[in-house]
């Protein structure tokens, strides 16, 4: 073993050292001489958590296979040697790094870095500058500890972390009603999805209670620990199979919430109201990525039903059709940005239903860094001319010509044209679920959905980028003169553009294939490449250039494409614009659900709780004033209450207790 993989065994220092920027920063950041240099601090702790991840990835790459699982017992609950657990449940904390997670830590901690750095130049007039640096710490450290967790109820931990950090950062402008706004709307609708997550595994845990690694005795006992080994523990799995198909839809459920996949979509383009080095890092590159990763690592590790290969299958092919036709008509650029990331998820997501979960890491590892490019291209534009919308842009390409052509790379790795990393990523997942089709005819509707994107994937990209930088000047003329950002931002689109271009080139290198295949069974094959896939990739870049094309001459030139009130298209795209009106059928049901059950409750307090309580006070009260009446201090009247009273035991005993027992046949 050499000194890369000599690290594995202290993987828990990355998410340790974001930790440790999170308390300095958060401690101390107002404290130091000038606000900025809070940022420096948390680039600094980033950049050593960056070297240190991405020296794990290489010695992953020159030793593929190798896994180290550092943990620690937490707490042991023995038992009796009966029952479902005869040898207790022990949960465990630690870390594990396999071809996996060391894919993801790189993933994480460069475009993490790059953020961070970016940040320095794009926030520098915010207010807050310690909170958010700190917040962003804390999130890169609880998504680290989300992929390095080697066990779901560790995994969870973190997940909800991660979560609360979300929260925090599409909230950081909480002056704003429309971002506090978001911010909730993006804490509850994921609390559904990680509602689900957690009875997933409450499901999975009664199933293999007995089950689970060799020699440990079940896996509540090994401390649900992910084991290692190509076969799935579902492959073996007595348990009764409509448990674990309701488990696999929890864990659906979890992981739509997170990646925002359809029904659970409806946050993600709302969540564009915090910052845009935010967008770039949660909800482009990392934070949406982690429902994929953990459909993945259930794949790989536990494995679903057919059913739930189906389901999953469906909601990626209909999500990566159904976003991108948001996309094609919005006048925001970071939101049609958004609906990119929601139909690029989904993608990722019909490959692991497909049985292709490394073919889908694989897109998430090209996607997560044209994305990040993408956002922050645009944060670029953002800073300069100050504003979201695409219609008050133009002109921008000869006054920034750096931002132009990173947005234009990272358009064209998103449409997937060949050589940039989209192409080889995006293909490889068409060209796994075609090879199912055979197999799984069922199939067929969402891999032509999935297809169709393709052509709506380069349109609306192009049509941004068209909007924004064709022309001669923009068609608003109060914008101010736009200009490049400082260094600090422009290096992070360089390195970005460098992976752009050539991230998916990695496939070819041998060892690069070791770390992304290696030891993972069917679940890691890539598709053979024949003469079916290259005319299926040959037809997917035919139908990116369509696209390019159609935006060119409705866009380009400075050209403004406008649609006819009396146009028979109007409905739909007024439809598309409000986003086929499933968030005001949410906003309605919930407000309609919430009115309903607060005036069920209202009439509950009132008429059963109070009246019970006013009832039992009335009563006493009447009964009280009666009885006081007695006490009338008169003589006479106490001794007539007393014969009265004889007068009614002497009838009880010579009249009613003898019918009482002849009617009962006693004596």
């Amino acid at each position: 073993m050499d000194v890369f993989s000599g690290l594995f065994g202290v993987a828990y220092l990355i998410p340790l050292l974001m930790v440790a920027s999170f308390v300095v920063v958060g401690l101390a950041g107002k404290r130091l001489p000038r606000l900025e240099w809070g940022g420096w601090v948390a680039v600094g702790f980033a950049g050593a958590a960056m070297v240190l991840g991405v020296l794990i990835g290489a010695g992953e790459m020159l030793h593929p296979g190798t896994w180290t699982n550092v943990q620690y017992t937490w707490f042991h609950l023995p038992g009796n040697g009966t029952g479902p657990t005869p040898n207790g449940v022990r949960l465990v904390v630690g870390t594990l790094v396999d071809p996996i997670s060391a894919l993801l830590l790189v993933v994480v901690t460069v475009v993490g870095f790059l953020v961070l750095l970016y940040s320095i130049g794009y926030m520098h007039h915010d207010r807050g500058l310690p909170r958010y640096y700190a917040e962003l710490s804390l999130f890169l450290a609880a998504m680290t500890g989300v992929v390095l967790a080697n066990n779901l109820l560790e995994f969870f931990v973190f997940w909800e972390l991660v979560g609360v950090c979300s929260y925090f950062l599409i909230g950081f402008y909480y002056e704003k009603p429309s971002a506090a706004s978001a911010a909730k709307e993006a804490f509850l609708v994921t609390r559904v999805g990680d509602v689900m997550f957690l009875l997933g595994i409450f499901l999975y845990f009664s199933a293999f209670a007995t089950q689970g690694p060799a020699g440990t005795g079940g896996w509540a006992a090994s401390g649900f620990v992910f084991a290692h080994g190509s076969t799935p523990f579902l492959a073996g799995a007595s348990a009764n199979s409509t448990t674990l198909t309701v488990a696999g839809i929890m864990i659906l459920g979890g992981a739509a919430g997170k990646s925002a996949q359809f029904p659970l979509h409806v946050w993600l383009p709302d969540a564009m109201e915090g910052p845009t080095t935010v967008s770039a890092l949660i909800h482009a590159a990392t934070m949406v990525a982690a429902g994929v990763y953990l459909l993945a690592v259930t794949s790989v590790f536990i494995g679903f039903t057919s059913f739930d290969d189906l389901l999953i299958v469906a909601i990626g092919g209909f999500t990566a059709f159904y976003a991108a036709t948001m996309a094609v008509v919005h006048p925001d650029i970071k939101r049609v940005i958004a609906y990119s990331t929601i139909s690029q998820l989904g993608y990722m997501v019909l490959a692991v239903g497909a049985g292709f979960a490394m073919v889908g890491l694989f897109h998430l590892f090209t996607h997560a860094f044209f994305k990040a490019l993408l956002f922050l291209a645009a944060g670029s534009v953002i800073h300069a001319v100050g504003t979201q919308d695409l219609f008050k842009m133009g002109g921008l390409r000869k006054p920034m010509r750096l931002t132009a052509t990173a947005f234009a790379i990272g358009g064209l790795a998103l449409a997937g044209i060949p050589p940039f990393a989209g192409f080889w990523s995006k293909d490889d997942i068409l060209s796994a679920v075609y090879s199912q089709l055979g197999a799984h005819p069922a199939y067929w509707p969402f891999f032509l959905l999935a297809f169709a994107g393709v052509f709506l994937t380069a349109y609306y990209i192009f049509r941004a980028w068209f909007l924004a930088f064709s022309g001669d000047h923009p068609r608003d003329p109060t914008l101010p003169h736009a200009h490049e950002g400082p260094w600090v931002m422009q290096v992070p689109l360089v390195v970005l553009s460098a992976f752009a271009v050539g991230a998916g080139l990695f496939v070819f290198w041998p060892s690069f294939q070791g770390l992304l295949f290696h030891g993972l069974g069917a679940a890691g094959i890539p598709p053979t490449y024949g003469v079916t896939d290259l005319t299926l990739s040959a037809a997917s870049v035919a139908l990116a250039g369509a696209g390019i094309l159609l935006a060119w001459r409705l866009w380009g030139n400075g050209r403004v494409f406008v649609l006819a009130e009396s146009s028979p298209a109007q409905p739909i795209r007024r439809l598309l614009l409000n986003r086929y009106y499933f968030k005001a059928g949410y906003d309605w049901v919930g407000a309609r659900g919430l009115y309903t059950v607060a005036r069920a409750a209202d009439f509950f307090d009132r008429y059963v709780i109070d009246g019970t309580v006013h009832g039992f006070e009335r009563a006493f009260a009447y009964t009280s004033d009666r009885m006081r009446r007695i006490q009338s201090g008169v003589v006479s009247d106490y001794a007539a209450y007393v014969i009265a009273g004889l007068v009614a035991v002497f009838l009880l005993l010579l009249v009613v207790a003898p019918y009482l027992v002849a009617r009962l046949g006693g004596t």
